[in-house]
């Protein structure tokens, strides 16, 4: 009796802790990032290396030669933020900077920012761009790469107070 009472004791015990503690992002996690691109594009993966100099105009073309036209998220955005530290690693003053120099140094245009990357992705050949997966919709672009959610690191006290 005692016995059956402990194991019972147990099995209950281990549900609440499966049911209550906190769960890591899943490969399916609402808030990972999904890279996508226009169907015109024949590839099917895009390394962090290659999405990293697509963004950052290094990369021009695809390998079929066809114009990379990258769409970023509004600069505002949690979206926006969480691809700049995943993918450009930087902040978004560095970013800043990168793009005033480059604008000084070759005349390059940062990629435009839009609301919709989603649909600016379907209607334009050679675009690439980045969505939450809760706001993929199947069938409409490709996805060539899968960021997973990551909770939002602390501020550094750099960046805290400026």
């Amino acid at each position: 009796m005692i016995l059956r009472t402990h194991i019972r004791f147990l099995l209950i015990a281990g549900l609440w802790t499966a049911v209550a503690a906190p769960r890591p992002a899943t490969a399916d996690d609402r808030r990972d990032i999904l890279v996508v691109i226009n169907r015109s594009i024949q590839k099917k993966k895009v390394s962090i290396d290659e999405l990293r100099d697509y963004f950052l105009k290094k990369r021009l073309n695809w390998p079929s030669g066809r114009g990379v036209v990258p769409i970023n998220a509004k600069s505002d955005s949690d979206l926006r933020a969480a691809f700049r530290r995943a993918v450009l690693e930087m902040t978004e003053t560095e970013e800043s900077r990168y793009w005033q120099d480059s604008k000084i140094k070759a005349g390059a245009k940062k990629p435009p920012e839009l609301g919709n990357n989603l649909r600016a992705v379907f209607k334009i050949k050679g675009a690439i761009s980045y969505v939450y997966r809760r706001d993929y919709k199947e069938g409409v672009v490709d996805i060539v790469l899968v960021l997973p959610a990551k909770p939002a690191p602390e501020p550094t006290k750099s960046e805290a107070n400026p």
